[in-house]
């Protein structure tokens, strides 16, 4: 293990381990008679992107990454990594099990008609959506909390609607209820489960005819084409989905509520152009974002809090699917975030600046602003993909200043025994 003048156990061994799974990717790429344009056009990523990579002068800080190229190479996870992926992060535990499986087992009956001595009103149900929406972004266990909740939401929704005679509105508060089962399904993480979810909300809200939930529909499916890889189709239906909304906006007295869809359209699409490394696209969509929250005044959204505060936490996820360490460190430490009503938007940015220390190699830093997001929220920390893959690579540096809180966050995150 390298020390460095000081004595302490892998102080020096980050670029070490970039360069060297940058160039056992080299190497497979090389094998498999593939271009770095072509493996970059399969995994969605740039050709800069992949030759910085294997350069070692950026690493691949999502796990879904190496396991694309993976794919494309034709060689395992362990041999671009050069050792087993237990010995990184073994016991790593599935998502919240029962709660799962019980919103997988209504949304996967919902076409069989369920028999019910008397239905729920539709009015009933959108209380209940509003409030699961109320838990989601002010409670620090919201995880856990709609897991108890969701199944009996989901059900009694799909209920309203067969017995509704007024199709359209029992639509709309369908739509509702698939959306924040679609959201807890994207943070557990649940990726084909939440990507059905996000169709059936899409589906309800096409019923409805309903443009402020098509572009909120649009939103939720962006996230499961970035989450598979389908960067450009992200962009594409974002933009398609604007394209709709906007002439429903009246730019004399905008709708608050189509603004916002229209605003959160083009962050989802910024995102979208950041992780295919179109830096130009990325801000000049994160601008016309910006401008719709200006519109907003200070209001937020319910569901997506679209507003001020959230287009600048999206820029600094710009700048974290853009790989910019430095910029990432320095935006967050002007970003003011108290006033923006979500925990969950709150300690993202705290992960995303943890993404860049980690990128700096910056260890103790990392590991103490993911103590401070699991103050904010633990089950975001907790459950996140992004935030286990961080801790993935640090217990890998396994560097002695940060050895014990990182080993003590993977513990409670489940990545090991505890």
């Amino acid at each position: 293990m390298a020390t460095d003048s000081s004595g302490i156990p892998g102080i020096d061994e980050a670029p070490t381990l970039l360069r060297g799974i940058g160039s056992n990717i080299a190497a497979h790429r090389r094998v498999a008679a593939i271009t770095q344009a072509d493996l970059a056009g399969r995994i969605g990523r740039s050709v800069q992107w992949v030759a910085a990579v294997e350069q070692g002068r950026r690493h691949a800080d999502r796990l879904t990454d190496l396991l694309r190229i993976a794919a494309v190479v034709g060689c395992t996870l362990e041999d671009l990594i050069g050792r087993p992926v237990d010995s990184l992060a073994p016991g790593v535990r599935p998502p919240r099990g029962e709660s799962v499986d019980a919103v997988r087992a209504v949304i996967m009956r919902s076409a069989v008609p369920a028999q019910a001595d008397s239905a729920p009103t539709v009015d009933d149900v959108e209380g209940r959506v509003a409030n699961a929406w109320s838990v989601w972004h002010t409670s620090p266990t919201a995880h856990v909390m709609l897991g108890e909740t969701l199944p009996g939401l989901l059900s009694d929704a799909i209920a309203a609607y067969r017995a509704a005679d007024d199709k359209r509105s029992a639509a709309r508060a369908l739509a509702g209820a698939y959306q924040i089962t679609r959201q807890w399904l994207h943070h557990i993480p649940d990726g084909d489960l939440a990507w059905i979810a996000a169709d059936r909300a899409m589906a309800a809200a096409r019923e409805a005819d309903d443009p402020h939930l098509i572009a909120l529909g649009a939103w939720a499916l962006s996230a499961a084409y970035r989450r598979a890889g389908q960067q450009d189709e992200a962009t594409r239906l974002c933009l398609a989905a604007a394209d709709e909304l906007k002439p429903h906006i009246d730019s004399g007295n905008p709708d608050p509520d189509l603004l916002a869809g229209y605003g959160m359209l083009h962050l989802a699409a910024s995102i979208s152009a950041a992780q295919s490394d179109e830096d130009g696209r990325a801000w000049a969509l994160h601008r016309v974002a910006d401008d719709a929250a200006r519109a907003l005044g200070g209001r937020y959204h319910p569901w997506t809090t679209f507003g001020r505060g959230n287009v600048d936490i999206h820029g600094l996820a710009i700048y974290a699917e853009l790989g910019r360490s430095r910029d990432i460190v320095e935006y967050a430490s002007r970003l003011d975030v108290d006033d923006v009503p979500s925990v969950e938007r709150r300690a993202r940015v705290l992960i995303d600046t943890a993404r860049g220390y980690v990128q700096r190699g910056e260890d103790e830093s990392a590991i103490l602003v993911l103590l401070d997001a699991e103050q904010v929220s633990a089950d975001e920390v907790r459950d996140s993909g992004l935030v286990q893959d961080l801790l993935r690579e640090l217990l890998h540096r396994d560097r002695a200043r940060a050895r014990a809180h990182v080993r003590d966050l993977a513990r409670r995150a489940g990545l090991i025994a505890a």
